[in-house]
């Protein structure tokens, strides 16, 4: 496989970018289906996401199967069993607006018939889950998962609060009834864009660097767009506005005074719709960065915590990248914890790593001790693209 990384076409598996099958698409090897900015220039990035859903969709057919597919299904049975009556009666009747609360003996929540506790009960457990599913299927974005579930809950409960004050929000609604959903969302757009979304970038930045350096400007520049994150900001931005949308209209639905059977199966069909389609968007943002990077990364964390945790424990990865002494360009040398110096292969062709002064893994050829820059063409040792100024020897 050529360095700069790439996806298996439809029916050929494989795990990330980084999949060791020879015959392989990339997102630069893939026309645009579209020419919007032949005409318009400034309808450029309409181009760029058609191409990405195209490389996606070619991606997914070529790594994902049924097991990737059931978290969405019960995340759709989830929201179909705690919000339909399925014959309880219970949300189309309004229930006792009278009684709140889950303990004690005059609670809201001891009220509910039984058809109605039973469907809640088991929308919660198949809503957990699915939940558990996305976070075992796609490991490398666990603790981002967390984080994420952490501000679904917090957006939800944002638009309950914000019914409590006004059952008819967001028309004509005061400043008190926004207060729950502005703050959720504050609180979910630092989550999703100061914590997640930062740690998805920079841990590609980090993975573009380490594992598809290369003394070539233009291979490493066609690594950087193979890499892009464009398609996955999108589904970012997608999965806020559908769960806004999801957690409205599921308060919605039930917030204003009983009767409220009249219209309540186009809210809870908004609702279970436009839920589902934040899930499905959640699970784009869970795969993509582990099919981009597989396990090569070591986590998808920012810069910071990935510095933080190699200085706690010890990692094999290498944590360096070379510099022509010159011109101060990133080289295709890398040093790891121990020292060793690794440079990729000068034979055509190979795209084997090993250490400088080394037999290649891949084709057995001797591994040179010198590297010519990319960039300004300087020819030197591998240790001189390293920094040792403090070091005593």
């Amino acid at each position: 496989m050529e360095d700069e990384g790439g996806v298996a076409p439809a029916g050929v598996q494989t795990g990330h970018l980084d999949g060791s099958h020879s015959t392989v698409v990339r997102l630069t090897d893939i026309p645009s289906p579209t020419n919007f900015s032949g005409r318009f220039q400034f309808l450029s990035p309409i181009d760029a996401i058609s191409k990405q859903v195209v490389f996606n969709w070619k991606s997914a057919r070529a790594t994902l199967g049924f097991t990737h597919l059931v978290p969405l299904i019960l995340a759709f049975t989830a929201l179909v069993l705690g919000s339909w009556d399925l014959g309880s009666g219970e949300l189309s009747g309004g229930g006792d607006y009278n009684r709140g609360g889950i303990f004690g003996p005059d609670s809201g929540f001891l009220r509910v018939s039984g058809g109605a506790l039973i469907l809640s009960f088991l929308s919660l457990f198949v809503s957990i889950s699915a939940y558990l599913l996305l976070i075992s299927i796609f490991p490398l974005m666990r603790e981002n998962l967390l984080y994420l579930i952490f501000g679904v809950l917090a957006i939800e409960y944002g638009h309950i609060a914000s019914h409590a004050n006004d059952p008819f929000f967001p028309i004509g609604s005061g400043f008190d009834a926004w207060v729950g959903f502005m703050v959720s969302n504050l609180v979910m757009l630092f989550i999703a864009i100061g914590v997640v979304r930062r740690s998805v970038m920079e841990t590609r930045d980090f993975h573009v660097d380490v594992v598809h350096m290369h003394p070539d400007p233009r291979k490493l520049r066609s690594a950087r767009e193979d890499h892009s994150l464009l398609l996955w900001n999108v589904s970012l931005v997608l999965w806020l506005f559908f769960l806004n949308l999801s957690s409205w209209a599921g308060s919605h639905s039930i917030a204003r005074p009983p009767p409220i059977g009249a219209d309540l199966g186009g809210l809870v069909l908004l609702h279970i719709l436009s839920g589902t389609m934040a899930f499905f968007f959640l699970m784009h943002m869970a795969w993509f960065p582990q099919f981009m990077m597989g396990d090569s990364t070591g986590g998808i964390q920012s810069k910071l915590s990935r510095i933080l945790s190699e200085g706690q424990e010890f990692s094999e990865r290498p944590l360096q990248v070379g510099k022509c002494p010159d011109c101060g360009v990133s080289s295709a040398a890398l040093i790891d914890d121990d020292g060793r110096i690794s440079v990729l292969c000068g034979v055509e062709n190979c795209g084997g790593r090993g250490e400088a002064g080394s037999d290649c893994p891949e084709c057995g050829s001797r591994i040179d001790t010198e590297l010519s820059c990319g960039s300004c063409g300087t020819r030197s040792h591998v240790s001189g693209h390293f920094n040792t100024e403090g070091e005593l020897w």
